[in-house]
């Protein structure tokens, strides 16, 4: 029976979060708490074809309290609610088809302290999904989105220990907003595969967070600003069976990622924690229910840094994995076998703040059990 008339399928999704976090001092005393309540709804009808359109529409609602009290408070406790309305749809053409989606929403922001803060924002996006011979397809997408401050963003003032900074946020922040081009071409046969994709993004009034060279308590002070910004990136991935005997098999994936990321400002415009090109190649053998594999990554070095960061050596990443599974009255067990960074190569996170601090964990072996009832 159809929930609605004109309407073929109604989807209800609800997600609570309630969330704690206490930092004891030496003297026992708890030093910070942090306190985050939040709930979402998601209400979707997929609505019967309209001129050829098959699509859905949706209404999406969010609630959130933020809190820090205590020595780390480094914003102001905060009540956020966001309400959406959605469209996505596609037709289908002899050739092609098209995909189009649409999103109102409205963010409120009501700090303790402070003016309260409103925004309204739009987001319409348009694609084309193109078969091609020979299993290939071409996928091009153009979107324009625009994206509400969080909290964070707006109304941090305070110490961030976390982080080791002095985080400083800007109430005049405006919607973020953004103009993104990509392309991405896929084939795939019995025995490979691979996928490209390029992308274009111009950002105007785009958020960040950028460290300013001052100290206030003995910490970085971070800053929260807008600019122009333009983004261009690459990702390529492939894979190919190089064997198969019954239900065993032996394939070899790999695959590489780069992104440039620019401010449209004069001198130096390189934006902060932005990744390095990674490049990686893995072999997996698979058999019923074991399965084992093994992946190798290097990522580069990151030199184009911004003001008052330090470039980012490069480092290699090498993994294992070992998996066994079975199902007995009904219950799914699943030993396995994972190793993380084994050449224990010091590898430190261009895209993390605290890199300079904190190297990534060094090599990790890691034994577990599942078992799903």
């Amino acid at each position: 029976m159809d929930p609605l008339p004109g309407f073929s399928d109604l989807n209800l999704r609800l997600g609570v979060n309630d969330y704690e976090h206490l930092e004891i001092e030496p003297s026992g005393e708890v030093g910070t708490a942090f306190e985050n309540e939040a709930w979402e709804a998601r209400v979707e009808l997929t609505h019967l074809p309209v001129g050829g359109w098959g699509g859905a529409v949706g209404l999406q609602l969010s609630d959130r309290s933020f809190s820090v009290v205590g020595e780390e408070a480094f914003t102001p406790p905060v009540d956020s609610r966001a309400m959406g309305v959605f469209w996505v749809g596609e037709r289908s053409f002899d050739s092609f088809a098209i995909e189009a989606g649409a999103r109102l929403e409205n963010v409120e922001h009501e700090p303790a302290t402070g003016a309260d803060a409103d925004f309204t924002t739009l987001s319409a996006s348009l694609g084309a999904i193109i078969p091609l011979e020979d299993g290939w397809t071409a996928t091009v997408l153009a979107d324009y989105s625009s994206r509400a401050p969080v909290g964070e963003e707006l109304f941090s003032d305070g110490p961030h220990l976390a982080t080791r900074s002095f985080e400083i946020g800007d109430p005049g922040l405006e919607e973020e907003q953004a103009l993104n081009f990509s392309a991405t071409l896929r084939g795939a046969g019995p025995r490979w595969s691979v996928a490209g994709t390029v992308y274009y993004t111009q950002f105007n009034d785009f958020i960040y967070q950028t460290a300013t060279g001052e100290e206030m308590d003995e910490l970085m002070v971070r800053a929260f600003a807008q600019a122009d910004a333009t983004f261009s990136g690459l990702d390529l991935e492939a894979s190919l069976v190089l064997a198969d005997w019954g239900d065993a098999r032996l394939e070899l994936r790999g695959f590489f990622d780069t992104v440039s990321a620019d401010l449209d400002v004069s001198g130096n415009d390189h934006l902060p924690l932005i990744p390095p090109d990674r490049a990686g190649i893995g072999l997996e053998y698979s058999a019923g229910a074991f399965s084992a594999s093994v992946d190798f990554s290097r990522a580069s070095e990151q030199n184009s840094v911004a003001d008052f960061e330090l470039p980012t050596d490069g480092y290699d990443d090498l993994r294992a994995y070992v998996r066994y599974g079975f199902e007995r009255g009904g219950t799914w067990t699943e030993l396995y076998l994972r190793g993380r960074n084994l050449t224990d190569d010091e590898q430190r996170h261009h895209t993390s703040i605290v890199k300079d601090l904190a190297p990534a964990p060094g090599r990790t072996i890691e034994a577990g059990l599942r078992v799903r009832i």
